[in-house]
């Protein structure tokens, strides 16, 4: 009668086991998500990179000064999608293809799109309807420039001199003062640099107190003796008078920011 070897035993068993654990590992990398899971993506086709889903969505904004529609994809669960939202004067959804289809309608809110498959899965999705804007704080005084200056101003010993003797006379006649917050509201938040565009603006101190409200547009404007691309803004004053000041633009890879500098 053979003897009973535990090593060989054992060995199996170890064998067995690392097989299961590599087959479990492989599993578990094969499929970003469970395929009973719903998932909404952005794109043509969900981008699956080593076990992890790059590109899916789980709240999306559309603009109604710019994008007021999208379609987002749809992936996993047992397929034969319908959707719901929780307002359709706000948003309206349908399905068409495995894409998720949303529509705003011109009223600002949040609303709650719920995904559901065949077999009662489901997934939601929380949609943000609003205007996009673009908020500035003034960090610095304007400074001006002088086209025709003064006999007293000519008497000035330096350039310094003369420049702060008109940053002080001209004060007054600008809406711009450092701490205080420019917020602009482009008609398309997805043009926000190119010539001709525009939109609103609110200018207001940082309390929140509202100081002045217009229109900009983005157009080429002389300043400091240059023609440069600029933020015109128009507004009427208090005295009911129409004014219009022009401020060079920089733009960068993040964000917008003024060149304080008024035209004369």
């Amino acid at each position: 009668m053979p003897g009973f070897n535990h090593t060989t035993e054992n060995m199996k068993t170890k064998t067995l086991l690392g097989f299961f654990l590599l087959s479990v590992m492989a599993f578990c990398v094969s499929a970003c998500q469970d395929d009973a899971e719903i998932i909404l993506f952005s794109g043509s086709e969900l981008v699956d990179e080593t076990g992890t889903c790059t590109n899916t969505v789980s709240s999306t904004v559309l603009y109604l000064n710019g994008w007021e529609a999208e379609n987002i994809g749809i992936a996993n669960g047992k397929g034969g999608y319908s959707a719901q939202s929780s307002d359709e004067t706000i948003v309206t959804v349908t399905v068409i293809d495995n894409r998720l289809w949303l529509s705003s309608h011109g009223k600002k809110g949040k609303v709650t799109v719920t995904v559901t498959d065949k077999d009662g899965n489901y997934v939601t999705l929380p949609v943000t309807v609003s205007y996009g804007v673009l908020t500035f704080m003034c960090v610095d005084q304007p400074e001006f420039q002088v086209s025709r200056p003064s006999e007293d101003m000519l008497s000035l010993d330096s350039e310094s001199e003369l420049q702060e003797k008109v940053n002080v006379a001209m004060a007054p006649y600008s809406f711009i003062n450092k701490g205080d917050i420019c917020i602009l509201r482009p008609d398309d938040v997805y043009h926000l640099s190119e010539e001709g565009t525009g939109g609103k603006f609110i200018y207001k101190t940082e309390d929140e107190q509202i100081l002045v409200e217009g229109t900009y547009q983005i157009e080429w404007a002389s300043l400091g003796g240059k023609q440069k691309k600029a933020f015109v803004f128009t507004y009427i004053d208090k005295n009911n008078v129409e004014q219009q000041h022009a401020y060079s633009m920089f733009l960068s890879k993040s964000f917008y920011e003024f060149n304080i500098f008024l035209t004369s």
